[in-house]
């Protein structure tokens, strides 16, 4: 049924009204509501001509209710608190479809972003509220449902890893065609980017792993050569862009170029391979404390995960 607009008082009148009834003081009416006396007046004063009739007797210090007042106070309360209540519902039910995921940038621009309309499309009535950070979110304050970090938090926290990390070297197509059979670390600068100490994705470091200091500077032609680092990028990303116009390396870690090693975009550039000491984690509160969509995104991504990873750990 669509009311006409004559034939409803405005509704901050029937608040009015019913501030007034309950207090039986304008002044402390005025207060509950954050009006002011002559606000209050006025708006029982439109809902007396609306109705033609007045509904309180202003007899100081109470008010009291006129015949008309005591009639039409009842539904005015249980009218106003089932709009309340209506409100509260839908309030609860927003928030119960919105998830609220921390991601390190890196992360969510290589390989969440590209595969989040595929979620949107299985779980349409959720929304998916991204928020890009290094630091570990407070999951156990409500604020975030569920993080993706390096490392699986604490144990008051239910975590699964997302497959085996490891480091290596890329490169263009065309710059891994071109490239020697011998020193061929030093035939492009190695890139970088700002991000790098968050992601521990270090040349230096990967190189002392694998071979320890000897390999910063080799003897070429009887000359010693160091190897060339490249400018620095802002993010991981531009990074990446670099490397496939052949500018030179990048140090990478499995899920960041996932997607760029299937399409062939990008080609691990040497055999040297480093197993991560960190891996990524779907975290979230413990099984008993979750909600319905955060179950349900958490299950999406470790089956997304198993596409292009099986090694896979369970849940602790």
């Amino acid at each position: 049924m669509i009311v006409p607009a004559i034939a409803m008082p405005p509704l901050q009148c029937l608040r009015a009204f019913l501030a007034v009834a309950q207090l039986r003081n304008f002044t402390r009416a005025a207060q509950a509501l954050g009006l002011t006396q002559t606000a209050i007046s006025h708006q029982i004063a439109q809902l007396e001509t609306h109705i033609g009739a007045a509904v309180l007797v202003r007899n100081r210090p109470n008010i009291e209710l006129t015949s008309v007042g005591r009639a039409l106070l009842p539904a005015v309360e249980s009218g106003l608190t089932t709009i309340w209540d209506a409100f509260k519902e839908a309030q609860a039910l927003e928030a119960s479809e919105r998830l609220v995921v921390s991601a390190t940038p890196e992360f969510c621009a290589q390989w969440l972003a590209p595969r989040l309309e595929t979620f949107c499309k299985l779980f349409p009535a959720i929304s998916v509220n991204m928020i890009l950070e290094y630091r570990r979110a407070d999951i156990k304050s409500g604020d975030v449902d569920v993080a993706i970090w390096l490392g699986p938090g604490d144990e008051s926290l239910s975590a699964t890893r997302l497959g085996v990390e490891e480091e290596f070297a890329v490169c263009s197509p065309e710059l891994a065609r071109s490239l020697p059979k011998q020193n061929a670390l030093w035939a492009a600068p190695l890139l970088q980017y700002a991000g790098a100490r968050h992601t521990v994705l270090d040349w230096e470091r990967w190189l002392q792993q694998l071979f320890g200091s000897a390999l910063y500077e080799v003897e070429e032609k009887g000359k010693q050569s160091e190897l060339d680092y490249g400018p620095v990028f802002d993010a991981f990303p531009d990074m990446i862009a670099a490397c496939k116009r052949s500018e030179g390396f990048a140090l990478v870690r499995t899920s960041l170029v996932a997607d760029e090693l299937a399409s062939g975009k990008l080609k691990r550039c040497f055999t040297e391979t480093v197993t991560s000491d960190l891996h990524y984690y779907v975290v979230t509160l413990p099984k008993a404390q979750r909600r319905t969509e955060t179950e349900q995104f958490r299950q999406w991504l470790i089956s997304e995960a198993a596409l292009s990873n099986s090694d896979f750990a369970t849940e602790r």
